[in-house]
């Protein structure tokens, strides 16, 4: 291990900055995020700066750098292009054991910068230790589009709460185990899709009695078939899940990003080979959530658009399991969308209309007569 991982706090700590253009106003954004007083030394600032300096969130100390200017600073960061002087900045920090960063110069760095995510309160650095940044952001990418947008408020929320748990579970252990269960369980997953005084009922039914904690259904929608438009929600209920009910048209590739850990159940239908009665569906997802495990429902497209998720969720209501629903990109959109035809055209097509070709009842409701006339003159898409 090349360099050691810490988190610094910089909170109205002064860091010195070397470099007026672009380079340092990216580092400077950076550490006002994190309330450094920014000083900067520069022999002229781009406007952005200027501005900064303006309204008085950064103070221009000088337009040279001179070596005394390290005596009173927590840390520095040369950004210019000058070779010479960004040398004499590294030897002079380095002199009076101040963390120094050169930007790319590896070499004239005592401490780098990691790709972040950031979801303060929590931080997830990734580094390459300066041998690979490109690997590092493609890396902070990914883990980006992993972690719900919602984390931070979990983990404020959580800290929030942490002394009333303290009060009331008195070992470690106790409270080491509570917290596995909300972290895994209803609380997190209501915080991560917002609805945060639900979820805040749920940890206290937790506390109350944690031998009756109830599991949930989620219904999520896999999307047309590719696995890159499953939602980002969906994937975060995928990766939270005990058990998984999918249907036929959820492909193998959507499967593959379920919890390796979770049990997947196929409940689909077919018209020539074996089908699993909605009644018998609805008696599974109910067993299981009473049980107190993660339900995923998964199901091709959205689950509300013929997708019979309203019985499922009816089911889940009458027997007073919670709920959730996590819509999906519905095939109708996606597959058009692929053909590169829009479902609404403002000069073609003014309203679209999607009619199952399957009805509960023997008898169709619907007026086709009524439809097709509906219908002209624009382009009509009958979705089965």
């Amino acid at each position: 291990m090349e360099y050691l991982p810490i988190f610094a706090e910089v909170k109205d700590r002064p860091v010195l900055v070397i470099g007026g253009g672009e380079i340092a106003a990216r580092k400077i954004t950076f550490l006002l995020r994190a309330e450094a007083k920014v000083q900067i030394v520069a022999e002229t600032l781009m406007p952005e700066l200027a501005e900064k300096v303006e309204r008085e969130e950064i103070q221009w100390r000088a337009t040279v750098f001179e070596e005394q200017q390290l005596d009173d600073v927590f840390l520095v960061i040369a950004a210019t292009e000058d070779d010479e002087l960004n040398q004499r900045v590294y030897v002079a920090a380095n002199a009076r054991y101040r963390l120094v960063n050169v930007v790319d110069n590896q070499a004239l760095c005592s401490f780098v910068f990691p790709s972040i995510v950031d979801r303060s309160p929590l931080l997830v650095a990734i580094s390459s230790s300066g041998k690979a940044p490109v690997l590092s952001r493609i890396l902070r990418e990914k883990i980006e589009a992993l972690l719900p947008t919602n984390l931070g408020r979990l983990a404020e929320t959580a800290s929030y709460w942490r002394h009333h748990i303290k009060t009331h579970l008195k070992t470690t252990a106790e409270r080491r185990r509570f917290w596995e269960r909300v972290f895994t369980g209803r609380f997190a997953s209501l915080m991560l899709a917002g609805n945060k005084d639900e979820a805040e009922k749920a940890l206290e039914d937790e506390l109350r009695q944690p031998e009756k904690r109830p599991g949930e259904i989620i219904l999520v929608g896999a999307g047309p078939g590719d696995a890159g438009l499953l939602t980002l929600r969906g994937l975060q209920a995928l990766q939270q899940a005990d058990v998984v009910f999918y249907d036929n048209l959820v492909t193998p590739e959507v499967r593959e990003l379920v919890r390796r850990d979770a049990e997947t159940i196929c409940v689909g239908k077919s018209a020539a080979g074996v089908s699993v009665p909605q009644q018998e569906i609805n008696r599974l997802l109910l067993e299981a959530a009473k049980a107190g495990k993660t339900v995923i429902r998964l199901k091709g497209g959205d689950p509300f658009i013929f997708g019979r998720g309203g019985e499922e969720l009816q089911a889940a209501a009458a027997a007073g399991i919670p709920f959730q629903v996590v819509p999906g990109v519905t095939a109708a959109a996606g597959v058009t969308a692929y053909a590169g035809i829009p479902l609404t055209h403002r000069d073609y097509a003014q309203s679209v209309t999607f009619i199952t070709g399957h009805f509960g009842a023997e008898n169709s409701p619907l007026d086709w007569r009524g439809w097709r006339k509906a219908a002209r003159p624009w382009p009509f898409i009958w979705v089965a």
